[in-house]
């Protein structure tokens, strides 16, 4: 196996298969972004294969080999972009679970899993309900766990703006839960 900087060479001369070998490797991420961002499996599937497509046209634009998968990010969240803007769906985060998102049982008893899936599905709800520009940010930052420099280089924005939206994605994400936690309290007193 030749090493990541000669396959991205070799792709950006045209080698479909150096291509195919490198991108192999990012397969999944480029598909987990993608499945986040729009909300289900089968957007999720249509924009990875989108992303795939801008990535192999656009790869003799990457002009940093150290910061390929950077640059995959960006150009995978700009797909996504590109599709939420076109469509403008509610996206929904709840094909994570269909997924494979739930983790493993620990024993719990069935009251503790009804709570902790009650309360994933409305975080779920709380990243769909925020701006999408934010919720790439979140996504890049909080889920795949990117710096806030590679999630700038990722997104082709500035990393103060980075700060910025994850603050305000954090702060629409906190208070969304903390609403409906009082609307949930409230419903349960009002029995």
């Amino acid at each position: 196996m030749r090493m990541e900087a000669d396959l991205i060479r070799a792709a950006k001369r045209g080698d479909a298969s150096a291509f195919e070998a490198l991108m192999s490797a990012y397969e999944r991420r480029v598909y987990c972004l993608c499945l986040r961002m729009m909300g289900n499996a089968h957007d999720g599937e249509d924009a990875a294969q989108e992303a795939m497509i801008r990535i192999w046209q656009k790869i003799g634009q990457c002009r940093d080999e150290d910061a390929f998968a950077a640059w995959v990010y960006r150009v995978t969240a700009s797909a996504c972009t590109d599709e939420l803007r076109r469509r403008r769906p509610q996206a929904s985060l709840e094909a994570m679970r269909e997924e494979g998102f739930e983790p493993a049982d620990g024993g719990e008893t069935p009251e503790t899993a009804v709570e902790r899936r009650e309360e994933r599905r409305a975080l779920e709800r709380a990243v769909a309900g925020v701006p999408e520009q934010m919720r790439a940010v979140f996504l890049l930052r909080d889920v795949h766990g990117m710096s806030v420099e590679e999630t700038a280089r990722a997104l082709g924005i500035s990393q103060g703006t980075v700060k910025s939206r994850l603050s305000r994605a954090r702060e629409k994400i906190a208070g969304a839960i903390k609403a409906r936690r009082t609307t949930e309290r409230g419903e349960r007193d009002a029995l």
